[in-house]
């Protein structure tokens, strides 16, 4: 594979004066096909087509108790993934590579894990962006993929949600971000002009991004769900690609292109809440095209999910799961289930208004679209339990992942391979013509920690070539949303964070046509107070204080709870037949009966975390775990 007859990217940009873009991801695999499949047409596609990466936030694959209303409801109403559908191949057991939003989206966009990108945590809940514990991907560390594809003479753009780096513009002397629309969320050229022009994604690889962010609880900031009539931000960022699209559209310039087109919802679903609700900020209705909940899932199946006891799985779920709503907001159940799919409604229009642009332009038919989500929803599946965090569930993991283009794949194509966020960078250059070895120096310039992909490319398996792949894939979290600095409630009053073990590595692999899932809870001594003190063992010190009313002035003694720890709590094990126990209810580690694939299991993992869990080689990480 080669890269096109052009200079090297800075003689590029300074010949072409590039506009300012913002990149995109996909990925594709493909095993296991049922239906047509179709080798790539030769001499009918171009050598280095453009892509453009669809990314929604917070969508999960649909869970095995789905019911028949809600599988309708998708199909009439989700028009766009439909389409895609339609002209593409689907990939039915895709996951993330790590949880929850900012560790899997820079999982997407490096191709590595956050042992080696370094993005951990999810800012929220107990953490701010300023937290000790959090940390963003640095613009001279590991390149993105925008910074390969640069490489192989690509332009990139970015529009929309990015969660990789703390990117906003700030007001002087704050932590505010400046917005770029005005108090109806209406886009504001001006405050857009400005954030293009400082163009703060330009060292990932990636230019034309417009903050800020759509962090928080702010209404305007939310994917669509503001009050009395104004605008969220997916509107706004669909008109963004729409707008970019047309200006292409209307240039010279023959370049292949990489769009990230990248949307907030359904993670809307994360501010429904008693609080919310009442504060008459949001709107939060739901359309009478949305099933009612009897219809939305299979009653006897996720009677089973609800009913999930966990009293045989690693202690940390327990621990979430009781204490979510002292850092959570209540959720009152009523509308809860259907409102999260009135949002996979509202971002597939804005979805359709971007691929309709596409469309309607020149790029059509020399376009790869990629469509999946950066990880999914418990929505209330085990128990109970809520968001991502603090397990492996296939509901939280698993995600939606579609490649599409009407003249290099058939339609209608199912894959049923095991793939992984991580595949998704090498797969997408490989779609493109484009090698990784042969990019990596240039790859590599102004970078510390330029690695290479630790994915599969798996562009034959897409294109048709091959008919199956059966390797592993890894996962990892260490994503603890509930420490922190932040580590109290809206009342004001502290509560403890979930116990360990809760960082989690894990391996889902086929074997034997049976698909197993097993997962190691450990307590990482990474993210303790003091992980590698002088001369010192290492230690971990939480103190906890109960502040008095804050109404009263004066100064006055409060009590603090001081937790002084220096022995990991022991590991725990969790493993799963997923092609059997789709739902995840029996646990089967530490069964005498499956001593012999267990063995077998923790042994794949240890060979997947020596592959994968790279670590920085520019220094070394105080408490790290080793990859071997």
């Amino acid at each position: 594979m080669t890269k096109p007859k052009q200079p090297t990217r800075r003689d590029f940009l300074k010949a072409t004066g590039a506009l300012a873009l913002a990149s995109g991801l996909g990925g594709a695999a493909a095993a296991h096909g049922r239906g047509r499949r179709r080798p790539r047409p030769p001499g009918r596609f171009p050598a280095h087509p453009n892509v453009l990466f669809l990314l929604v936030d917070e969508m999960r694959y649909p869970p095995v108790y789905e019911a028949g209303g809600l599988a309708r409801f998708r199909t009439r109403y989700l028009r766009t993934q439909d389409e895609l559908r339609r002209t593409g191949i689907e990939f039915h057991r895709h996951y993330a590579a790590s949880t929850a939003c900012a560790p899997s989206r820079t999982s997407i966009f490096t191709g590595q894990y956050p042992s080696l990108h370094g993005v951990s945590q999810t800012t929220g809940a107990a953490k701010s962006a300023n937290d000790p514990d959090v940390f963003w991907l640095e613009t001279a560390s590991v390149p993105t993929l925008g910074d390969w594809f640069q490489a192989g003479g690509y332009r990139s753009f970015y529009r929309g949600k990015w969660h990789v780096s703390d990117a906003d513009l700030q007001v002087p002397g704050t932590h505010a971000p400046i917005p770029s629309y005005d108090d109806q969320g209406q886009r504001d050229p001006a405050r857009e002009a400005l954030y293009q022009q400082a163009d703060r994604l330009a060292g990932f690889g990636f230019e034309g991004w417009i903050g800020p962010e759509p962090h928080g609880s702010r209404p305007l900031d939310t994917g669509s769900s503001p009050s009395d009539g104004r605008l969220g931000r997916d509107q706004g960022f669909a008109s963004q690609t729409v707008d970019l699209i047309g200006q292409l559209d209307a240039s010279r310039d023959r370049t292949p292109w990489l769009l990230v087109s990248s949307f907030v919802n359904p993670h809307d679903i994360a501010l429904w809440g008693w609080f919310a609700r009442h504060t008459g900020e949001f709107d939060f209705d739901v359309e009478d095209v949305v099933p009612a909940f009897a219809e939305l899932f299979d009653p006897v199946l996720f009677e089973q999910t609800l009913g999930d006891d966990l009293s045989t799985k690693p202690s940390c779920q327990e621990s979430y799961r009781t204490s979510y709503h002292e850092w959570m907001q209540a959720i009152p159940p009523e509308d809860y289930f259907r409102f999260y799919y009135q949002l996979h409604k509202n971002v597939d229009e804005e979805l359709g208004r971007v691929y309709q642009a596409l469309r309607r332009s020149r790029f059509f038919d020399d376009t790869i679209v990629v469509f999946t989500s950066d990880h999914g929803d418990l929505l209330g599946a085990h128990g109970y339990m809520h968001q991502k965090w603090y397990q492996t569930y296939d509901e939280a993991l698993r995600v939606p992942l579609i490649l599409s283009n009407r003249r290099l794949f058939a339609g209608g194509d199912d894959v049923h391979a095991v793939t992984s966020h991580v595949d998704l960078l090498p797969t997408l250059l490989g779609l493109c013509d484009l090698d990784p070895a042969e990019l990596l120096p240039e790859a590599s310039v102004g970078h510390s920690d330029a690695l290479p992909p630790v994915g599969r490319d798996l562009s034959a398996l897409a294109l048709g070539r091959v008919e199956s792949v059966h390797d592993p894939i890894f996962f990892m979290t260490d994503d603890d949303p509930s420490r922190g600095l932040d580590q109290e409630n809206v009342y004001g009053i502290a509560y403890d964070s979930v116990i360990q073990p809760n960082h989690i590595e894990a391996v889902i692999v086929e074997l034997d046509g049976v698909v197993w899932k097993y997962s190691r809870y450990f307590d990482n001594v990474q993210y303790w107070s003091d992980p590698a003190p002088l001369l010192e063992p290492a230690k971990d010190v939480v103190i906890t204080v109960q502040p008095s009313d804050p109404s009263v002035p004066g100064e006055r003694s409060v009590p603090a709870t001081e937790r002084v720890k220096f022995v990991a709590r022991p590991e725990e094990r969790e493993m799963y037949d997923v092609t059997n126990d789709p739902l995840e209810l029996r646990n089967l580690a530490g069964d005498p009966a499956w001593a012999a694939m267990e063995l077998r299991l923790a042994r794949l993992l240890d060979e997947q975390r020596a592959a994968k869990r790279l670590v920085p080689r520019s220094g070394d990480v105080p408490g790290q775990p080793t990859s071997g």
